[in-house]
């Protein structure tokens, strides 16, 4: 190796070092990783820090989602790398998954130098602003250099990015690194430059609203209704609801599903589809938390009482898909514990607490004596049975619906989560692996088999995956969603929305060394999940008639 070669092997060297340092002093601790030639300088010097994981996934697009999983679980930013190229693109479904879901994310992109673009180099695509709109920012590295304005610069920007990242409305971040060959140098001594790299501290959050706005407009209704979406917290509601018991309809994904209180309300869809209580349920304000529940019912029928309306969202973002007016206010949603209102109409309050009590009396008396395996069941077996401290990964399409009409209010530590910023099905599988990865908790995932195929390339994660996940698979043959539409009348409906796949499951997990059982009664499910399960993965194939499951949601979506 030559001087110049020497220079520029270390300067990637010292470039790498100075982004490791970053990362342990601001507990970056988990990194997800294609490898790949043009990024060594980054993944030698994160390998060799202490305390930061660096774990390989073959396949770009499940390493994103994983990526995603594991930070919507610790709740903090994770990092992804790749090499240059066609590589990074493969992020993009998880890029914009995180974007409308808020999820922190550090992607770490490495790229040819200047002399080596718009020329027809190998691997080597135009990746400045690659994820455009889709991250709450784009830096572009400063080739490697040992110069201390250099160095400094790339710090300011590393600091910049995570800021970014974890800001007001968190989100994914790209940082774009150039490097020149050779990648790595022989030299295993530190390097002699110095780095002076302090933690990041977190930025201070100031809304443009205050709990007094959200007061001023509710004062004199006494009719309230609260929808409390996926990321509302449950403490600051449930204290509310203390001084106020008013009813509050609570997202699939909602934390109050697992808590404990009287005007909690599950069974909203089954009380719109009654045309005598859409009336006498009516109320005057609707305070809706975040993101609205998936219901079309319900959200038609929302345009329909032509309530007043208060969104609040502490990331200032645009949730509210409905056509008639609303105010829309920016605050933390724990400040709602200090919410004021009038006081209760009660006789509305005790219909909507009586309205409940029926639908779910009725739904648990017809459940509980179901034998035949069926999709409504499957989801409501799950709330009864699933461990105190589970995590529950759900999929898109009818597994989300599923748990929004059936799931069963209980008290526990569970915690409920799904991609609902762009509600794909794409990585479903690949998240619910993040979510279980060290998390110490059993992790379950349910989804249908389209979805699960549709991402069985994260299996290939398995050898190092560190955690307890049950696939909970639903194999009905085809995509059970589409049933509900009126195209499902038409005679193109099987071969272009039903797609059904002819895959063996027991061979996939022999293929893979997976634990596989095929599921034939409610006996053996509830038995296999109440027992714990060993680190690992495991699939619980759950064959249905998909025609009988859609028989069945209708009917107990049509109680009254």
């Amino acid at each position: 190796m030559n001087e110049s070669e020497n220079r520029t092997a270390e300067n990637n060297r010292l470039w790498g070092e100075v982004v490791a340092d970053f990362f342990y002093v601001n507990k970056i601790h988990h990194v997800f990783f294609s490898p790949g030639s043009r990024s060594t300088p980054l993944i030698l010097a994160l390998e060799r820090k202490k305390d930061i994981e660096c774990i390989p996934i073959l396949d770009e697009r499940t390493a994103a989602f994983v990526a995603l999983g594991k930070s919507k679980y610790i709740r903090k930013p994770t990092a992804l790398l790749c090499t240059s190229g066609s590589a990074p693109t493969h992020w993009f479904p998880a890029v914009t998954e995180a974007h409308y879901s808020g999820i922190p994310l550090l992607l770490l992109t490495a790229d040819r130098p200047p002399e080596l673009q718009n020329c027809g180099a190998g691997q080597t695509i135009d990746q400045v602003n690659l994820f455009q709109k889709f991250v709450r920012g784009f830096h572009q590295s400063p080739l490697p250099d040992s110069g201390k304005d250099s160095i400094k610069k790339l710090e300011t920007l590393l600091q910049t990015a995570y800021l970014q990242c974890l800001g007001q409305n968190p989100g994914p971040i790209q940082i774009n690194f150039p490097f020149r060959e050779p990648f790595f140098s022989p030299n295993k001594s530190p390097c002699s430059i110095k780095t002076d790299t302090k933690p990041v501290e977190a930025p201070h959050t100031e809304y443009k609203d205050s709990i007094r706005d959200v007061s001023a407009l509710a004062k004199g209704h006494k009719k309230v209704l609260i929808i409390a979406g996926e990321f509302a917290p449950s403490s600051p509601l449930l204290s509310l609801l203390e001084k106020y018991p008013v009813p509050v309809l609570c997202d699939a994904l909602s934390p109050l599903r697992n808590a404990s209180f009287k005007t909690l309300i599950l069974r909203y869809e089954q009380h719109i589809r009654n045309q005598s209580l859409q009336i006498k349920l009516q109320p005057e304000l609707i305070i809706t938390l975040g993101p609205l529940p998936t219901s079309k019912k319900l959200r038609a029928w929302i345009e329909q009482t032509k309530a007043e309306r208060i969104i609040i969202e502490p990331r200032g973002v645009e949730v509210d898909p409905l056509g008639s007016p609303s105010h829309h206010l920016q605050l933390d949603y724990h400040c709602i514990q200090k919410l004021e209102l009038s006081e209760p109409n009660t006789a509305w309050v005790q219909a909507w607490m009586e309205a409940e009590d029926n639908i779910e009396n009725k739904l648990h008396g017809q459940l509980e004596s179901e034998n035949t395996l069926h999709e409504a069941k499957l989801a409501r077996t799950l709330s009864d049975i699933l461990p105190d401290d589970a995590v529950l990964h759900v999929a898109n399409s009818m597994p989300i619906r599923d748990l929004e009409w059936f799931w069963r209010q209980k008290s526990s530590n569970r915690q409920l989560f799904g991609n609902r910023g762009v509600n794909g099905i794409d990585g479903t599988l690949g998240t619910a692996l993040g979510l279980a990865h060290q998390s110490g908790k059993p992790t379950f995932l349910l989804t249908g088999e389209l979805a699960f195929l549709h991402d069985s390339n994260a299996l290939l994660f398995s050898d190092h995956f560190k955690g307890s996940l049950t696939v909970v698979l639903i194999n009905n043959h085809g995509g059970g969603i589409f049933h509900h539409l009126p195209i499902s009348q038409q005679p193109e409906f099987q071969k272009c929305f039903l797609t059904p796949q002819s895959c063996d499951f027991s061979k996939l997990c022999e293929a893979h060394g997976l634990n596989y059982h095929l599921i034939q009664t409610w006996q053996a499910f509830e038995k296999l999940v109440q027992v714990p399960f060993p680190p690992g993965i495991r699939i619980l194939e759950i064959p249905v008639d998909r025609e009988h499951s859609f028989e069945k949601r209708n009917h107990y979506l049509n109680i009254q």
